[in-house]
């Protein structure tokens, strides 16, 4: 064990060449025998806060709601939708040589716990990732219809069998992710005018009750279909969270040939301006000694310590190099000068 010794430590300046490494004064505030400050606010603090004579210039008004997606605020997420039905319609009629109609219905903004205790039990469910969006998105294909389209498949006439429950069977969930991968290409051209997406498969399920789709008021943003085959139809839902569909928010919301909603102004620069005027302590070490733990009990005052001076020094942000230095004199005072080059 060798623990360090240090030398004086001045503080340094990234301002300019030489920085002084006179320590600033520190003050102590004299202890209060009072009992902390409730939490709420007392209506002084409110009626400063109401009072829009004072400090005007420094207010300035945020619409938190403008970070949720709302479906009305969606029109490219329809002609998305719509553009889909179509190209599917003909990448389905082709893999089973038979008509195949995908009918776009609508887009609906739902809540989480009420859209999952909507899925039926046993379902078919598939979890899917669209690259390069976060979070996973969910296509729920109706039991009946995707039984229908298996047995059309195996050379059937397309008739479902009564028992719907076959839907969670290893056969019908293999074809599911045929289905799926077959519609891929026809996923990532309809998004084609938004963002450039890739649908990937993650993992298929047969309990809805065992998926996250968030807190039970978060927000699921549904594109609804129907698919008709034969004398069968049934509904395939592709829920997007809302929190996927917000890096994309802006070219969702204006149509083509027509200019994007104003975009309000975000927190990340205002709180970036604002970090810039926040005062730190830097430090610099400028030397550093290794001993055995016997030398150092040994110390007695007026024992020397050998170091070797130092060309250049790290300038620290607590334990976070952020500049280098060189190590000099400026007016009779220790002093770091900056070099260039960016952080350590």
């Amino acid at each position: 064990m060798a623990p360090a010794a240090a030398a004086s430590e001045p503080p340094a300046s990234a301002e300019g060449g030489l920085a002084s490494s006179a320590a600033p004064a520190s003050s102590e505030a004299p202890a209060s025998s009072e009992a902390p400050a409730s939490r709420d606010l007392s209506p002084e603090e409110v009626a400063a806060l109401l009072d829009k004579s004072g400090g005007a210039d420094r207010v300035r008004p945020y619409d938190f709601t403008s970070q949720r997606v709302h479906r009305t605020e969606l029109p490219m997420l329809e002609i998305v939708g719509k553009s889909f039905a179509e190209r599917a319609t003909g990448i389905l009629s082709s893999l089973l040589n038979r008509e195949v109609r995908i009918e776009w219905g609508s887009v609906e903004s739902l809540k989480a716990a009420e859209t999952q205790a909507s899925l039926p039990t046993p379902g078919t469910v598939a979890v899917m990732r669209v690259k390069p969006l976060t979070g996973a998105a969910l296509v729920c294909v109706e039991p009946v219809l995707l039984l229908a389209l298996l047995d059309a498949f195996f050379g059937g006439s397309g008739r479902p069998p009564p028992e719907l429950s076959a839907a969670a069977a290893p056969a019908a969930q293999r074809f599911l992710a045929l289905l799926l991968k077959s519609l891929s290409a026809g996923w990532t051209a309809a998004w084609a005018p938004v963002s450039a997406v890739e649908l990937e498969l993650a993992r298929l399920e047969t309990n809805p009750r065992l998926l996250n789709l968030g807190g039970p008021l978060e927000t699921v943003i549904a594109m609804r279909m129907t698919g008709e085959f034969a004398a069968t139809s049934g509904r395939i839902d592709w829920l997007l969270p809302e929190s996927m569909l917000l890096p994309i928010k802006e070219s969702l919301g204006s149509e083509a040939g027509k200019s994007p909603a104003r975009k309000q102004q975000a927190w990340a620069p205002i709180i970036g301006a604002s970090l810039k005027d926040a005062e730190l302590e830097v430090r610099a070490v400028l030397a550093q000694a290794k001993i055995s733990l016997r030398e150092l009990v040994c110390l007695n005052p007026g024992d020397i310590i050998p170091i070797d001076p130092p060309q250049e020094a790290d300038l620290l942000v607590g334990e976070v190099p952020v500049r280098r230095g060189r190590f000099g004199v400026s007016q009779g005072r220790n002093a770091l000068k900056i070099l260039p080059g960016g952080p350590a």
